[in-house]
């Protein structure tokens, strides 16, 4: 087994086997790859050759392949990465499928210009008073249209964030009336920081834990 991540954070550690680092799953858009830091990618650069491609399964295969860049609001004038290419080789006869994938940084939102903090603290807002209050709490750049996408993105997947927390921990008690405009909603936030209760970011943990993304 492998572990990635920060000795001093337990709780966002992730147990990867050496042999096949997404499991026994057949596909491999059920599970994301995800790293904290400049420390966690070193670590599993290190080990790429001795990791299964989730493609094909070969082993050995594994080498970098660059970087996935965009935009968003932590540094808006320019690129910035947001996760690194793997590609496992086909070349000079190597036993590999010729496919690549994408090892995010755990702090990164999929197709949208924010990060996972600037996300909780909408989502924080959100629950508690009105969407328009929320972005404008946020401080972004980001249209209120975006974060209206975000909120509903949040909204469809509460079932299946629900689903995934279960397995760190029972659901906490259901907010108390007029406590929160969205009751079950703020219910969900409640139970993501019970079950990452030392993360500086609990979507980021969740990402990284679950292998998935929150929205």
């Amino acid at each position: 087994m492998i572990f990635i991540g920060p000795r001093s954070s337990p709780h966002v550690r992730i147990a990867i086997p050496s042999g096949d680092f997404v499991g026994r799953r057949a596909n491999v858009g059920d599970e994301s790859w995800f790293y904290h830091d400049d420390e966690e990618w070193a670590a599993l650069a290190e080990r790429l050759k001795l990791i299964s491609c989730p493609h094909c399964k070969a082993t050995g295969t594994l080498i970098r392949h660059g970087f996935l860049r965009g935009f968003d609001d932590a540094c808006p004038p320019r690129r910035t990465v947001r996760a690194r290419r793997i590609f496992c080789s086909n070349r000079h006869r190597r036993p590999g499928c010729g496919r690549t994938f994408s090892v995010w940084i755990a702090d990164k939102i999929r197709r949208r210009c924010t990060t996972t903090r600037r996300l909780w603290r909408f989502l924080q807002h959100a629950v508690a008073g009105s969407i328009a209050d929320a972005v404008r709490a946020t401080g972004s750049a980001l249209s209120d249209r975006t974060w209206q996408r975000l909120w509903n993105r949040f909204d469809r997947s509460q079932s299946a964030i629900r689903t995934a927390l279960l397995a760190r921990g029972p659901p906490v008690p259901p907010v108390p009336t007029g406590a929160a405009r969205r009751p079950v909603a703020a219910q969900v936030l409640a139970h993501l920081r019970a079950a990452f209760p030392h993360a500086d970011c609990p979507i980021a943990a969740y990402q990284q834990t679950m292998r998935s993304f929150f929205v």
